[in-house]
């Protein structure tokens, strides 16, 4: 018998402002098109047992926001044998005059089979990358209206596909599924030979960067960047000299080029920005992080990227601003996008006001022994040793689940690579679904980003950082057991503090739990104390604090669930972080 599991019920007296099509802002700001029409908003929606395409659809959902949340206007679990049945009537006559009608799906969770007009078009596998597909075949001439349907089902966690922080039974710090469309959804117009994607290659040393745009056939472009031309062509990589207007992107200088690229048949908008990242020893002898050729000391946070309302999905982009705002303000530099992927407007964003990004890969395999996944974190030379890894023991017994694993990741990087404020991949998380990890750096690895192929434990030899989760044990002078890696306290914190009115769960789950925003601040201070002077010996080489916000149970974060409340004192924070900032000078 399935688990059904069960959600959390406390939202029936909020009170918030309903948009019709949320999100509605053009979603792509590396590649951008005046042809555009969001199809956020209002679905029907039709949920049942059977795999069977309904007649009937009682009900309404908002798009893009998964059905277990109170702003979706459904609020109901779904479980693993539950068919979810998206229906809309779409106008498309702008578009009929393009060889291409691309309709773009940013996240749909877990699996879904995309009709228009009753033809299945296409199928896709995972909630946290992106897809287009063409749906001009499927449209007969001068027809002015198409209806798309889409069928989604979502195992959770009860298969080996990616799963992030989700459950069908939340606890402590996994939280409430989110399932069906839970990012935007659009269409654009395009011609034969469009452009498909625009990847940028930076290159510091030489102040230059290498583009690469996608296209079916080889063209010809100009490529047009703060006054100057380029000829440059597709399908291969092209150098852009930028010597005589050269400027580096940094979070203290977050400068970015703007770009437009002229074809035959288009003319698109874009952005980029020049950094380099890299780790090494100094002279004396210490491992650290290297931004711009220059020592730098990663002061961050974890970042869930849960919304109170809308769980994997904010209300609206200026929830993203805001809160990325606000941590700029008080002197973080670093976000850790903990085991999710999100809207291309949050990163748009990072790069904007200059925060670093770390981005996780996404976890999943089958269930996890509690047992194998929390001994290697107790100790680093008994039980953190990658012999011990299995297939079977860490959820990863077949080879399609391996595979697929390998195959999501790769379009996180590509879906991300471009972004200059995303500068290190995580590709697991403390041992859940771990396997291979010294293969799968090779898989991945690249110039252009740092790797931290095991945060937290199991550790392999093949990674670029030395990452540790450490919530009690973190005054210890970590040493790199393998190679010359830096020390970086990957996890660490979770001061628990539970603000009245401001949490709304059964239970709460902190680390480390506190009564009073002053008790707070006071253990905050002891940990940075520690960090603080560890960095200044070049011993530590970063610090991410878990984390920004509470999570339904999880409480120890620095904000609310519901972002009204900061539990610490604000200049006591920034005291700290301007010590740390300071040593990037």
């Amino acid at each position: 018998m399935l688990n059904k599991g069960h959600k959390f019920s406390n939202y029936t007296k909020i009170n918030y402002k309903k948009e019709d099509v949320p999100l509605s802002e053009y979603p792509r700001p590396q590649l951008v098109r005046d042809s555009y029409l969001s199809l956020n908003g209002y679905w029907c929606i039709s949920i049942q047992k059977h795999s069977e395409i309904p007649t009937i659809f009682e009900k309404k959902i908002k798009v893009p926001y998964a059905i277990e949340t109170p702003i979706s206007e459904i609020e109901q679990l779904i479980e693993p044998d539950d068919y979810i049945f998206y229906k809309r009537k779409v106008n498309i006559k702008e578009f009929l005059n393009f060889d291409r009608i691309l309709l773009h799906f940013d996240g749909v969770d877990q699996i879904c089979n995309i009709y228009i007009n009753n033809n299945l078009a296409f199928s896709h596998v995972g909630g946290y990358t992106k897809f287009e597909l063409n749906i001009k075949p499927f449209i007969n001439k001068d027809e002015e209206e198409i209806e798309i349907l889409v069928r989604v089902i979502d195992y959770t966690d009860s298969s080996y596909f990616s799963k992030g922080k989700q459950t069908l039974n939340p606890n402590n710090w996994f939280y409430t599924s989110s399932s069906g469309i839970i990012k935007p959804v659009w269409i654009e117009g395009v011609n034969n030979n469009y452009i498909k994607s625009i990847t940028y290659y930076p290159n510091f040393d030489n102040q230059s960067v290498d583009v690469l745009v996608e296209t079916d056939d080889d063209i010809n472009l100009d490529f047009n960047v703060e006054n100057h031309s380029f000829k440059i062509k597709s399908n291969t990589k092209n150098t852009i000299d930028l010597h005589e207007f050269f400027k580096s992107w940094s979070p203290e200088s977050p400068n970015l080029y703007d770009v437009t690229i002229v074809t035959e048949t288009e003319t698109v908008k874009s952005y980029f920005g020049i950094r380099k990242i890299e780790t090494r020893v100094d002279e004396e002898g210490h491992s650290l992080f290297y931004l711009n050729n220059k020592p730098y000391f990663i002061n961050g946070l974890l970042d869930q990227g849960y919304y109170y309302l809308g769980f994997l999905t904010p209300k609206s982009y200026k929830d993203y601003y805001d809160e990325l705002s606000k941590l700029k303000e008080v002197g973080f530099n670093t976000i850790r996008k903990h085991i999710k992927t999100e809207c291309d407007m949050f990163y748009y964003y990072c790069d904007k006001l200059g925060l670093l990004v770390i981005q996780d890969f996404i976890n999943g395999g089958t269930k996890y022994n509690v047992i194998n996944n929390f001994l290697p974190g107790a100790s680093y030379k008994l039980f953190n040793k990658e012999r011990r890894l299995s297939y079977k023991k860490f959820g990863r017994d077949s080879a399609e689940n391996r595979v697929f694993f390998v195959k999501e990741s790769k379009e996180i990087v590509k879906q991300t690579f471009s972004y200059p404020s995303v500068i290190m991949y995580t590709i697991f998380n403390e041992a859940w679904g771990e396997f291979d990890p010294s293969e799968m750096y090779k898989i991945f690895k690249e110039e252009h980003h740092l790797y931290d192929t095991a945060s937290g434990w199991i550790d392999c030899k093949n990674s670029d950082v030395l990452s540790i989760h450490s919530y009690y044990f973190f005054k210890k002078k970590r040493k790199d057991p393998l190679v010359n890696r830096p020390y970086f306290l990957s996890e660490t914190g979770g001061i628990g503090y539970n603000v009245k009115d401001h949490f709304f769960y059964p239970t709460f789950y902190g680390h480390r739990n506190c009564k009073t925003k002053e008790e707070f601040t006071i253990k905050y201070q002891k940990l940075y104390e520690i960090a603080t002077n560890l960095m200044k010996e070049k011993i530590m080489a970063g610090i991410i604090y878990t984390q920004v916000s509470d999570c339904e149970k999880e409480g120890n974060g620095l904000f609310t669930f519901d972002r009204k409340v900061l539990k610490i004192d604000e200049k006591v924070l920034k005291e700290i972080n301007n010590k740390i900032n300071d040593l990037n000078k």
